[in-house]
């Protein structure tokens, strides 16, 4: 097997079509073909894969048996011992002795061994009922729908059952992850922030009660800024409870630039010196600014704040989703991971895939929000956070195989330019406001900025990462004295080696994945359901 030091090539080329034909094959299937659905890449670690295929099963379904679509999935390590490996038994495994390449038929990934259990209409409702659930429909003899709202192999999926007006949401994840989750939920529910009731759970499954009003992701699109206030989000996010500050720290999205840049270049090398320059201007500005101010985590955050996570009702903020990252942090990087995601959903009205009405509204969303926002946080921290989460949501497109996805990746790059721009319009008015003040009161000395009392350090965080983002049209102004010139860069990108010494940029070496954004549901995106025959 040719293979690149992650898998990324062998899963990703054209041999992954004889690594599917040797898996279905080996359970009595015919492959007819494939399509890459899904990538997650790991530079210079591992590589998981989701494919849409059409296979026929002669020895099941007889010699002229009709090709139905299936889903597989694979995954690709080297140098790095597979994790948290439940059910393995109908997996196939593949090895030249250099690189281990695991593949599985959907809906028995490995990793999820409670997936079967809830991804079909003629189990699930054995599955509910075991475990108490029940959907209580005004028609009983109404069938169970199944939507799948989303799958990424080997980490987790979110599933949808429903059953007349009645529905519940399915959350299957590592088993050794839920009961943290549960526990989260309970504790924020005690404390009156509106997130979704946990209905039963067993196993790396849970079943969370279906929240009233619509995702924010909708509402912005159709009603704009009227979706819900400023400081109706602001308050969701201060709801948050202070005993949640004991928890693991949430690293920024910006601790892991290096590592998205990585990602995005191993995809469109032509985009490194670009991304060099994103990379060095950011830490650069965030350098700066820790000369200024006390740059600690001093509150309780979401973690990865966005639209698709807010459910809002009748103008009001009705309810909050996908809680795992809860803990301490900055408020700038909640406020700057919404601003990020919209203006990557704006930007997609320049490629056509929101109209132009449609663009509108978010835009003037994002710049009335921003608007408060910016009296809440620092301006330059909240322009350069929005920047390192959009740079993180550039993986998306080749991630999620989109159409024309090097030109979508090249997109979500200049946004985080355009972010990287009104940083340094933030800073050149402050200066402008320091230099005015300065004048105005000849021979006073202007009083020391004070820092907001912080409280005792939390303990050292597990690794981080990253989601999407969008355009916010802003003209370019000079930089200032604060941020390094975005001149590319002449040397080339080195990928880090895949070594047990050398972690990568932003990561703890070695541990799991477990407040990391590559859980994230940004990363994820919905599946048509595959049901059995």
């Amino acid at each position: 097997m040719s293979h690149t030091q992650d898998g990324s090539e062998l899963l990703t080329g054209p041999g992954a079509g004889g690594l599917l034909r040797s898996a279905v094959g080996n359970s009595g299937g015919v492959l007819h073909s494939w399509q890459l659905d899904h990538v997650d890449h790991r530079p210079g670690r591992s590589t998981k894969a989701l494919y849409r295929t059409m296979v026929s099963w002669p020895e099941l379904d007889g010699p002229q048996a009709p090709a139905r679509e299936e889903l597989f999935g694979a995954s690709a390590h080297i140098g790095e011992r597979e994790k948290n490996l439940y059910v393995a038994e109908q997996t196939l495994v593949m090895t030249d002795g250099d690189i281990n390449v695991r593949v599985w038929r959907y809906p028995h990934d490995p990793w999820l061994p409670m997936l079967p259990l809830v991804c079909y209409p003629d189990v699930v409702g054995r599955t509910l009922q075991d475990l108490g659930v029940s959907l209580a429909p005004t028609d009983p003899a109404e069938p169970i729908a199944i939507d799948v709202v989303s799958y990424r192999p080997g980490r987790r999926a979110v599933l949808r059952a429903s059953q007349g007006d009645r529905a519940v949401y399915l959350k299957v994840m590592q088993p050794h992850r839920s009961t943290e989750i549960v526990e989260r939920h309970q504790r924020l529910l005690a404390a009156g922030v509106p997130v979704p009731a946990v209905k039963a759970h067993h196993n790396g499954l849970v079943v969370l009660e279906e929240l009233p009003g619509r995702p924010l992701a909708r509402a912005v699109i159709d009603e704009g800024v009227a979706a819900c206030t400023a400081e109706d989000l602001v308050a969701l996010l201060d709801r948050l409870p202070a005993s949640m500050y004991t928890l693991p720290l949430r690293p920024p999205w910006t601790d892991s630039v290096e590592f998205y840049a990585g990602i995005v270049s191993s995809s469109v090398p032509a985009l490194g010196p670009r991304l060099d320059a994103l990379v060095r201007t950011i830490r650069d500005g965030l350098a700066a600014l820790e000369q200024r101010m006390d740059m600690r985590a001093h509150d309780v955050v979401h973690g990865d704040f966005y639209e698709a996570q807010v459910f809002v009702q009748h103008g009001k903020v009705v309810g909050l989703l996908d809680i795992d990252t809860v803990g301490p942090g900055r408020r700038a990087d909640d406020l700057a991971c919404l601003l990020a995601h919209l203006s990557v959903l704006a930007d997609y009205g320049n490629a056509g895939r929101i109209d132009r009405a449609m663009q509108v509204r978010v835009e003037e969303a994002i710049h009335t929000w921003h608007t408060t926002f910016a009296d809440r946080v620092d301006p330059t921290e909240l322009a350069l956070r929005s920047a390192g989460v959009v740079l993180s949501l550039a993986t998306g497109p080749h991630r999620q195989q989109e159409a024309s996805w090097e030109a979508a990746t090249e997109a979500i790059v200049r946004v985080a330019e355009e972010w990287v721009s009104r940083a340094r319009q933030a800073e050149s008015r402050r200066l402008a406001g320091a230099t005015s003040s300065t004048q105005e009161a000849p021979g006073q000395q202007a009083p020391p900025q004070q820092s907001a009392p912080v409280p005792p350090s939390p303990p050292v965080p597990a690794p981080a990462q990253q989601s999407a983002p969008a355009q916010y049209s802003a003209p370019l102004q000079p930089p200032t004295p604060q941020f390094a010139s975005p001149e590319p860069s002449t040397t080339p990108r080195q990928s880090p080696p895949a070594t047990e010494s050398a972690p990568l940029p932003g990561r703890s070496n070695g541990a799991e994945d477990v407040h990391s954004g590559d859980d994230s549901p940004t990363q994820e995106r919905r599946i048509d359901s595959i049901l059995p025959s």
